[in-house]
């Protein structure tokens, strides 16, 4: 059984949050990613995608979700030890050569 944990408040933030809940090991279901098409028909809350997770990880997702916002909101812009692109705080990941962002930045 999935419950959802997260509601996003945007097309992109639920993927964003999505990616950093599987970096620790959870497992995830994007849902209403494709209902963006339909806004104005549905309550823009429902046109949004949100986050799934097994019942079982439904804490350490909701944990998982409270640290991804604390790193968001100290984030800084960084530059990728593989291939020296810049990168925007939120971004876990380069978008170059997808390196994973250095712990503790």
């Amino acid at each position: 059984m999935f419950v959802c944990v997260y509601r996003g408040s945007g097309p992109l933030d639920a993927y964003l949050v999505s990616h950093w809940l599987e970096r620790l090991g959870i497992v995830v279901q994007v849902r209403g990613g494709d209902l963006a098409s339909i806004r104005g028909e549905i309550p823009i809350m429902d046109a949004w995608p949100s986050l799934w997770v097994p019942k079982d990880q439904a804490v350490a997702a909701s944990d998982g979700i409270r640290s991804f916002e604390a790193e968001a909101a100290l984030a800084t812009a960084w530059t990728c030890p593989a291939c020296d692109e810049g990168n925007e705080p939120s971004f876990g990941s380069c978008w170059s050569c997808q390196t994973d962002r250095p712990a503790g930045r």
